[in-house]
């Protein structure tokens, strides 16, 4: 009798604590982080997990405002943590740049500059040159006749492990109604990538503008637009 209580309690402890094991805690800092299960969202912070029988593992996101998200993570059923903590790291390019959500939407986008009247094309060109030149050192089109610069990709890198690369493009615009106006398009082009990625392909474009080109634009604009 003893000997068929013992191999009952032994069973039933086995059961319980392969359904302890099926019960995985989620843990994510921020708290206010959301959590996303196989796609779906369901929680934010701290989510409880039970496998069924049939799930060996499952696939998780997190994404907080203000830190990178975190995607395509597996979390398998088999292992041996029963609480399992993940912490997003702050995203230190939405930090470093400007974007829609500041009220300057530039990013991608070609924009207009009218020079001040009475500029020649000679003394704007130098202008143009020294700021591509100061701010992006490679040019890859130097084209005074056509009036067209275009920088070579210039990359930042941050801790956080995110690669920000950034290039200028000028153009003259032919045929404006002030001949003695001059105006040019300019366009600042901004693409993103994580550091678990190798290659151009793995570049997106990015909607903001690192603050440090941002403040290069407004300087260009001081110097030659026709409105200061």
């Amino acid at each position: 009798m003893k000997r068929i209580l013992f191999l009952v309690l032994a069973v039933a402890s086995s059961v319980a604590l392969s359904a302890k094991k099926n019960v995985k805690t989620i843990h994510v800092t921020p708290e206010n982080a959301k959590i996303f299960v196989n796609g779906q969202e369901v929680g934010n912070g701290t989510y409880v997990y039970k496998f069924d029988r049939h799930t060996d593992f499952i696939i998780l996101r997190f994404e907080a405002p203000g830190y990178i998200t975190r995607k395509n993570i597996r979390l398998l059923k088999d292992n041996p943590k029963e609480t399992i903590a993940y912490t997003l790291y702050e995203d230190e390019a939405f930090k470093q740049s400007v974007g829609s959500s500041d009220g300057v939407d530039i990013a991608n986008k070609w924009m207009t500059i009218t020079c001040k009247k009475g500029m020649t094309e000679d003394k704007v060109w130098r202008r143009l040159m020294s700021v591509a030149v100061d701010n992006f050192e490679n040019v890859e089109v130097r084209d005074k006749a056509a009036g067209w610069i275009k920088t070579a990709w210039k990359d930042t890198n941050f801790e956080s492990g995110q690669t920000v690369r950034t290039r200028l493009e000028v153009r003259v615009m032919v045929g404006g109604d002030d001949e003695d106006e001059l105006s040019y398009k300019i366009r600042v082009s901004s693409e993103i990538k994580d550091s678990d990625c190798f290659g151009d392909e793995c570049y997106e474009k990015y909607p903001r503008v690192l603050r440090k080109f941002y403040d290069v634009l407004n300087d260009m604009q001081n110097s030659l637009g026709a409105n200061n």
